[in-house]
């Protein structure tokens, strides 16, 4: 009981020190639980806090992963999610026996490698504007297909030893588990959040209640708990249930999460110089390989843009929880020596650290600046009429503007979109409409007559602004405090909540039409 007191002060202390110094919180989690370790206050048995924290982890990360978000970006998921997992993950092995580890070993490493963590990115995601939309939904296609895959490694190394019948009677439990879990999500998982919103205690036991079920139920058909506890959270990943279990659960997945770092931190050792090298060594492999094979597979599918792809990639620049539940399950059942538990977890946190760090827009961006492009020739047009982003509302101002005589232009990031647009004889095209070098020479942006930007980021709106100096720039913005960057920009925002098409259109024929009929001096 002593163990587990230290731990929490530890992790409280860690928490205030984050939030002090705007740091990342799991490294600190992890450094104080170190630090108490080497002290000699958190030296006993750690593993029942380990166990548990990670079962609330993993029941975490799987509420978050709904399949549905993905379904139309379903092929450039697949191809994203196989290709990092296998080309990762042979490149993290192959680097281990470089390094001296033995095939069993460097296979854990490379395994580790190959899979990104479902709790730092939907971290980064909610807090980046305009992540719900393509790039938002494939990133978290990747995680849940991966994630599926580290479990159903985890199953076939469970029964590794035993032959082909115990390895197949293991994988038919976790179709059975999976087919629970999606039968809950389906038809039962909203109803339960509808009835038992109004009375949160009785909900709060009723979603832990769906964890120990089905970590029970993955105990009785001889699986790892971890799979248990994953395919749970999934089975609540739907809307309503998804919404109100996160929020009924947010102070408790955080004291469990700090509770896992903070026990996974005491459980390390000093590392060496030896093992320094190696760790950064494998933190390269990661920085390097992840956002290059990620944005060149996304690229190819043609679902996004060049700079959405490399956010993609970006995003995915660090090794997942489910390295950490590997690492520790092979060193559980002795399949794995201590050095290669050390050397996964110290990658895993170091690239959990980074990625706040590197999945920027101004880092995208310098990504991009290096990337060699062919610079196109300027555009053949003159006094048009830029629409930059179509989304749900764009043809609320499309269609008065074709009525009304005006060539119109849209750029939009989703190709479905820009084809349908295409079919009714709409002049579209696909693309980051925030490129510079695309907005001034193909879209020729500053011949445009008027700019009407309806981007998810209002930072691009204003950019947009800056580089168009001396055009009428219009920007749809979602909230008050983006309203006065914008206009400082030189545009004019307009509430969403506000903008209406014959308002805009009044507006546009006494402004930018009296332009035009203005004679020339």
């Amino acid at each position: 009981m002593s163990e587990l007191v230290i731990l929490v002060l530890g992790a409280v202390l860690a928490f205030g020190l984050a939030q002090g110094l705007r740091l990342p919180v799991i490294p600190l989690l992890v450094g104080i639980g170190f630090a108490l370790a080497q002290a000699g206050v958190a030296t006993g048995d750690l593993n029942d806090a380990l166990e548990l924290g990670l079962a609330f982890l993993l029941f975490s990360a799987g509420i978050e992963l709904h399949p549905n978000r993905f379904v139309k970006h379903r092929k450039a998921v697949l191809w994203t999610a196989a290709s990092q997992f296998v080309l990762a993950a042979a490149c993290g092995f192959g680097v281990a026996l470089a390094l001296g580890f033995s095939a069993f070993p460097a296979a854990y490493i490379g395994a580790a490698l190959g899979t990104s963590s479902t709790l730092v990115v939907v971290r980064q995601l909610q807090r980046r504007v305009g992540a719900a939309g393509s790039y938002g939904r494939i990133v978290i296609g990747v995680l849940l297909v991966q994630d599926l895959a580290m479990i159903t490694l985890l199953v076939v190394l469970s029964r590794l030893g035993e032959g082909p019948a115990a390895m197949l009677t293991a994988a038919g439990g976790l179709a059975v588990l999976i087919a629970a879990a999606l039968a809950f999500q389906r038809w039962l998982s909203g109803r339960l959040a509808r009835r038992l919103q109004t009375d949160e205690e009785l909900l709060l036991l009723s979603v832990i209640s769906v964890l120990f079920g089905f970590s029970w139920l993955a105990v009785q058909l001889g699986l790892p708990l971890a799979a248990g506890s994953f395919l749970a959270g999934l089975a609540l990943s739907a809307f309503p249930a998804n919404g109100v279990s996160r929020s009924i659960l947010r102070s408790l997945t955080t004291v469990f999460l700090a509770l896992f770092f903070t026990a996974l931190g005491a459980r390390l050792e000093m590392p060496d110089l030896a093992m320094v090298g190696k760790v950064l060594v494998m933190c390269l492999v990661v920085w390097l390989v992840t956002p290059l094979l990620v944005t060149r597979v996304v690229e190819r599918t043609g679902k996004l843009t060049r700079r959405s792809a490399l956010t993609c990639g970006l995003l995915l620049t660090q090794t997942s929880e489910f390295s950490l539940v590997l690492a520790i399950y092979g060193l559980k059942h002795d399949q794995m020596p201590e050095e290669v538990f050390a050397l996964i977890t110290w990658v895993a946190v170091l690239t959990m650290t980074v990625t706040p760090f590197v999945a920027t827009d101004r880092v995208a961006r310098r990504f991009l600046s290096w990337m060699p492009r062919k610079m196109p020739e300027k555009a053949d047009l003159r006094d048009h009429v830029l629409m930059l982003g179509f989304g749900s509302g764009g043809i609320w101002a499309l269609k008065p503007l074709t009525a009304a005589g005006h060539r119109v232009v849209v750029v939009d990031e989703d190709p479905a979109v820009v084809a349908q647009l295409q079919a009714k004889g709409v002049e579209a095209l696909t693309g980051d409409a925030s490129d510079e070098h695309f907005l001034l020479h193909e879209l020729a942006g500053r011949q445009a007559k008027l700019v009407l930007v309806a981007l998810p980021d209002p930072r691009d709106a204003a950019r947009i602004a800056r580089l168009l100096t001396g055009v009428t720039v219009v920007a749809r913005v979602f909230e008050h405090d983006h309203v006065e960057p914008v206009r400082a920009a030189g545009a004019i925002p307009v509430m969403n909540s506000l903008a209406a098409a014959d308002t805009f259109m009044e507006w546009f024929e006494q402004t930018v039409g009296k332009k035009e009929e203005a004679p020339l001096d």
